[in-house]
């Protein structure tokens, strides 16, 4: 045999697309203990770094070279014995076999995935007597028949007897997830292209002579070749011989199906950072677990049982007692108390550990523990759901559990459903009742081994305050790029306490969902069982649902290769089948899915990438009867009323026959409203709660909650709102005197003022956000706005006003700089003159609209009263002269004279707006008396001088005789008279007459009454 000194020189000869690969690796410092590796030849051998060469295994799994049959010796010289036979020890120094014995006559006992009995060591890893670790980094070596004995990727290794270890290192790393190994050992058989599968030729392989990939021997073979965790048995994969170049920058073209097993370092060093995006702190709150146990949750029964939330096997033939006991796990042979893996031990430890025997826990069979409320130590006092007896993992069937599942299209059949998954690392918060575990998604391929598809953390945790029902979060991160959809499905295959063929299932109706309900439990406590599962009501949940009654024993998934179907599913063909029935039952109608129960909720397929985090949710509830709680809705926000604010709206409950209504206000003790009979069950019921304005704090935002709870405790939905303080939207209007306009004549102008008032306090700290504030405008009866102004209380300006003339809209809102804290009222005023031809007896309204948020981004909006101002039909002064001035240097005749004034400082007028079709249309008179004589200043002499011409006739003003002024008879269209304009020399008008000697050097002053009269003309 010619010995390898100097360098390996190991060609991959690869046909794809007519491509040749040559990868060339050095030998390094043989003494060198960890292997650098830049990149790694691909390949889905996880095994590239072996510790002895072995012939290739053939399809069954049993080594074909007589080396191995013949159990060739260890280092120590000493011929290695089965864990069967020589029963090695675990890593707490107890007999693998110990757990077994000790289990009572219902558990299984220990046999590989395959359900054969364990092969031994030597027949798996022949050794040579003193070599250490060959780590060779290649998938795939150039096959020679010479005594090099260098064999090819997966299950070969090459063998030295002489030599010491040769380390290789990675100089490149391929994307080629492909097995060069045949039935033979030959590399390029043409005897394995018939397992050619459509995936193989998505990776670029067309030529005749490919190389058959590890997806092609599991999509195109009926025996062992499926990628799952029950396949061929592999070799070791974490052992100190056997170590393998951790290269971390895993890629989806490096590993299409996801990173081998043995390229994952410790678990304490997995980043699981990816699916904590939505609360990246949330494991601050929580305490990591050393052993599985469940977390005790609150119910709503008053059984006596308590509730555990919980991953993996519970055998229910355990005593309450028994979870007590930390070591109980040994006997029951199931895995409360189990050791959860340390942090610095490897994910292929762990899986080699479980082939040995040494059990992981499985994340995917998450569930609702019951401990019974009976004798602590009597036999079967745990409840769980799996068959059997809780044992979930056992491996004769494959019906229990999530599983994820991957295909080409939304209607493909699944081209990979995952195996197991066993947690790494677990962690409770018993306060708020939650458990969350992380886990890998494992699967094991017959040719390449193990492979992580991805991890996932599933989360249980109470939903709200509803006691007893839990929310399971299912969050999956991707790590195979092979097929775009991927579909959740959750099976189970039904064993309520040890009833299992008796398991009754029925219908929550309208595809809400499914329970069962048990009334006397086998061996139970005297009281009833009821197990809800929701299909409705939250986020991500199922789509679909299907019963079975016969051969519950199947993953959900019908699984296809290039060949066609090879696994068939009596639940789902492809990832989007319809459940069955396709229309739901009547609630409460129990669906025939005896005598064998099983069923599974699948989800809505989705588009993930390589790398990409989806999720699913489950809600399941527990009680002890299948009540369900009662629904309550509100109708709006609630409103203000003159004693409080008034909430309204709707309860509705399947089987009560009362509930009560409660509310509360913050933070405060719930307050009793009063009991509701249910006279119709299932049936929208009217409710009405008015709180007390006294039983808050006004100004202030509240929340309120309102919720309703049934006879047996059970609680509804909360339904919260905010109780903001009342929004106050006034609008007046003013007439040209300051006061509330209720009437107005043509051409005068009325005052509009807005007013917004929050009803913050002032120690409120929110702000405006935006204010938008809108009026329609009467442009029928009033001229265009004037004088727009938006303001605080303090007369700041704080905004704009405008008037959209194409919309007739008066639109306000605050400056975008206004920092205005929300107490403060803002007000927007305007002026509105009405038109000369304004319609008398109609009306002006105004009302006004507010909507904006705070600060906070909380909306409100709000509506003013409505002011209403008529446009009267009124005979009124519209003018009278305060000042009648005839002027400062009359001269003293001797002679009677006539003056009239000089001077008037407004005009003495009259505005008739009554219709022309009134009888008494435009039909007045004007006359006038002495109010006070004409007194001098200084001499207090007196003038009865004054004296009023119309039509020719001179009438003297006393204090007891009116004189006519001015009478208006005709029908003209005229509204405003101007009588002082009427005045002229020497014809009508106001005059003073200064007889002859009675003058007297002074300054005279007086004061005359106008008197408008509505009188019908003289006929």
């Amino acid at each position: 045999m010619r010995k390898i000194v100097i360098s390996i020189l190991v060609f991959v000869l690869v046909f794809s697309e007519l491509n040749v690969f040559i990868a060339e690796t050095i030998v390094s410092d043989p003494t060198e203990p960890e292997i650098e590796c830049e990149e790694q030849l691909e390949s889905d051998d996880e095994e590239n770094i072996t510790t002895e060469c072995k012939e290739p295994e053939t399809e069954n799994s049993e080594d074909s070279t007589t080396e191995g049959k013949e159990k060739p010796e260890t280092e120590n010289g000493e011929d290695p014995t089965t864990e069967g036979k020589e029963q090695p020890e675990s890593e707490n120094g107890e007999d693998l076999t110990t757990e077994g014995e000790k289990e009572p006559e219902t558990e299984p006992e220990t046999e590989t995935e395959n359900g054969e009995a364990p092969t031994t060591e030597g027949e798996e890893q022949p050794e040579s007597e003193n070599e250490e670790n060959l780590a060779n980094a290649c998938e795939s070596q150039s096959e020679s028949e010479s005594e090099e004995n260098l064999t090819t990727v997966g299950e070969e290794r090459l063998e030295s007897k002489d030599e010491e270890n040769i380390a290789i290192d990675c100089e490149e790393e391929f994307y080629l997830e492909e097995e060069l190994v045949t039935e033979e050992g030959q590399l390029g058989s043409n005897s394995e292209e018939e397992l050619v599968t459509e995936e193989e030729e998505q990776l670029g392989s067309n030529s005749e002579e490919e190389p058959v990939t590890e997806e092609e021997e599991q999509l195109g073979s009926n025996s062992e070749e499926e990628p799952a965790i029950e396949g061929e048995e592999p070799k070791d994969l974490d052992s100190e011989e056997n170590s393998a170049p951790k290269c971390k920058n895993f890629s989806p073209k490096s590993y299409p199906l996801g990173p081998p097993v043995s390229r994952v370092g410790p678990i304490g060093e997995i980043d699981f950072s990816k699916l904590d995006e939505d609360d990246p702190n949330e494991l601050e709150r929580f305490t990591q677990m050393e052993t599985n146990k469940g977390v005790e949750f609150p119910v709503r029964d008053k059984s006596g049982r308590a509730e555990y939330l919980y991953f993996g096997d519970l055998n229910n033939t355990r005593s309450v007692n028994s979870l007590e006991d930390e070591e109980s796990y040994i006997a029951y042979g199931d895995d409360w108390s189990r050791p959860l893996p340390t942090m610095d031990t490897t994910l292929a430890s762990v899986v080699d550990r479980h082939k040995d025997g040494i059990k992981y826990i499985q994340a995917e069979n998450f569930v609702i523990a019951t401990a019974l409320d009976k004798k602590p130590d009597s036999a079967n006092g745990i409840v769980t759901y799996y068959y059997n007896k809780g044992i979930a993992s056992d491996p004769s069937w494959e019906g229990n559990g999530l599983v994820i599942a991957h295909g080409n299209s939304e209607d493909d059949n699944a081209r990979f459903q995952s195996g197991h998954m066993p947690i790494l690392k677990l962690f409770k918060n018993e306060e708020t009742h939650e458990l969350i575990a992380y886990a890998a998604v494992i699967v094991y391929y017959p040719l390449s081994g193990y492979k992580v598809d991805g991890y996932v953390k599933i989360k249980m945790q109470p939903v709200g305050d509803i006691k007893g029902r839990i929310n399971i979060s299912m969050k999956y991160w991707k790590l195979n790029s092979t097929w775009p959809i991927t579909n959740f499905a959750y099976s189970v295959h039904m064993d309520i306490g040890g009833k299992h063929e008796e398991s009754r299932l029925f219908s929550l109706g309208n595809d809400e969902g499914f329970y069962f309900y048990e009334k006397r439990l086998k061996d139970g406590d005297g009281t009833s069982y009821a197990l809800t599962f929701f299909r409705d009501g939250f986020a991500n949940p199922p789509a679909e649902f299907k019963g079975v009654g016969d051969n519950p024993n199947y993953k959900p998934f019908s699984q296809a290769g290039k060949d066609g179907i090879y696994y068939n599913s009596p639940y789902y063909n492809r990832l989007n089948s319809p459940g069955y029935p396709e229309n739901d039952i009547d609630a409460n109608t129990m669906y025939k899915f005896e005598p064998h129960p099983g069923w599974s909720l699948r989800w809505e397929p989705k588009a993930q990438g390589y790398g990409e985090v989806i999720e699913a949710n489950l809600e399941v509830a527990v009680t002890d009867r299948p009540d369900a709680a009662p629904v309550l809705q509100l109708d709006n926000d609630g409103e203000y009323t003159d004693n409080g604010y008034r909430i309204t709206g709707t309860w509705k409950d399947k089987d009560s026959d009362t509930v009560s209504l409660y509310y509360m206000i913050d933070s405060s003790e719930p307050k009793k409203v009063g009991d509701y009979k249910n006279e119709n069950l299932n049936t929208d019921a009217p409710w009405e709660l008015i709180i007390q304005s006294d039983e808050w704090e006004e100004g202030l935002d509240h929340e309120i909650s309102v919720y309703v709870m049934d006879e047996v405790d059970l609680e509804s939905n909360i339904e919260t709102i905010k109780l903001r303080p009342k929004l106050t939207v006034v609008e007046r209007v003013f007439d040209e005197g300051g006061k509330e306009a209720e009437e107005v004549a043509p051409e005068e102008t009325l005052s509009y003022s807005i007013l917004v008032d929050t009803g913050y306090i002032t120690y409120d700290t929110g702000k405006y956000d935006q204010v938008n504030i809108t009026q329609t405008y009467d442009t029928r009866h009033l001229k265009s706005p004037a004088d727009l102004k938006v303001i605080d209380e303090d007369g700041k300006d704080v905004g704009k006003a405008t008037y959209n003339e194409s919309s007739n809209v008066i639109e306000a809102s605050l400056n975008t700089d206004a920092d205005l804290l929300r107490s403060k009222k803002i007000y927007v005023t305007y002026n509105a003159t009405v038109k000369e031809d304004a319609v008398t007896e109609e009306e002006i309204v105004g009302q006004a609209t507010v909507s904006g948020t705070y600060s906070n981004k909380d909306e409100f909006k709000g509506t003013s009263n409505e002011v209403r101002t008529v446009i009267a039909a009124v005979l009124k002064f519209d003018s009278v002269p305060k000042v009648i001035d005839f002027g400062e240097n009359l001269v003293i005749s001797s002679r009677t004279k006539k003056y009239q004034p000089i001077k008037l400082d407004m005009p003495l007028a009259v505005k008739d707006t009554r219709t022309q079709f009134s009888e008494k249309s435009h039909s007045w008179t004007v006359v006038a008396k002495l109010n006070k004589p004409l007194i001098g200043k200084k001499t207090d002499a007196k003038l009865d001088s004054l004296l009023y011409r119309y039509n020719g006739k001179d009438s003297f003003l006393t204090k007891d005789t009116s004189a006519e002024i001015y009478t208006k008879k005709t029908t003209d269209n005229r509204r405003t008279v101007d009588i002082s304009d009427t005045w002229s020399e020497d014809g009508d008008g106001l005059y003073l007459e200064v007889p002859a000697g009675k003058a007297r050097a002074d300054a005279f002053e007086g004061s005359i009454t106008w008197m408008l009269q509505d009188v019908p003309p003289n006929e």
